[in-house]
């Protein structure tokens, strides 16, 4: 039963992380999500850790889009496992390549976290992703980040945090928004 559960979870994971990006535009500054995430500690930190897997809900973020091409972003995510604590709080610089008018915005990033295990840590991130805009306001946003434990702390390693998330742009009340379905696809793009 146990190892069904835990495969529902890898699957719900794998679902989100392989759907979802994240993006926004010039005339839609805001972002907000909610998602899931997952914590990946090596084989060699799992046994000082307590666990080599956690899974994370619910995930909890907000973006702002800065200018051209870079979005501040900001996410809070837990385990509600009392056996398995991580909880994070993630800071992070976005770089879009200029795609963020495109259904398809992928980006990288650079950041930093602090994680609250068994002492509240700060660690380094960096990382990839984006988001597919499913209609103007919704989209679907996926990320992988490294979690570099820089300072050497040894009850906290290195590790990959994978999440996913259900975003909905919007702004406030600018009057700059965008007319419905003038999003560019892909293949739409001059090159």
């Amino acid at each position: 039963m146990k190892k069904k559960l835990k495969n529902k979870y890898f699957f719900i994971l794998f679902i989100f992380f392989t759907i979802v990006i994240q993006s926004q535009d010039i005339n839609n500054k805001w972002v907000i999500g909610i998602g899931a995430g997952g914590v990946l500690y090596s084989e060699a930190d799992g046994p000082s850790i307590g666990y080599r897997y956690s899974e994370q809900f619910p995930r909890l973020s907000i973006a702002r889009y800065m200018f051209k091409n870079v979005t501040f972003a900001g996410a809070i995510s837990t385990h509600i496992d009392v056996n398995r604590k991580y909880t994070t709080f993630d800071g992070e610089a976005r770089y879009d390549f200029g795609t963020s008018e495109n259904r398809l915005s992928p980006y990288v990033l650079v950041g930093g976290s602090f994680i609250d295990q068994k002492y509240l840590l700060p660690v380094i991130n960096f990382g990839i992703g984006g988001t597919l805009w499913i209609s103007d306001r919704f989209g679907l946003n996926g990320q992988l980040m490294y979690k570099v434990n820089h300072l050497g702390f040894q009850s906290q390693g290195s590790h990959i945090y994978g999440s996913g998330n259900l975003v909905y742009r919007f702004d406030f009340g600018s009057g700059t928004s965008r007319k419905r379905g003038n999003r560019r696809r892909l293949w739409e793009r001059k090159h």
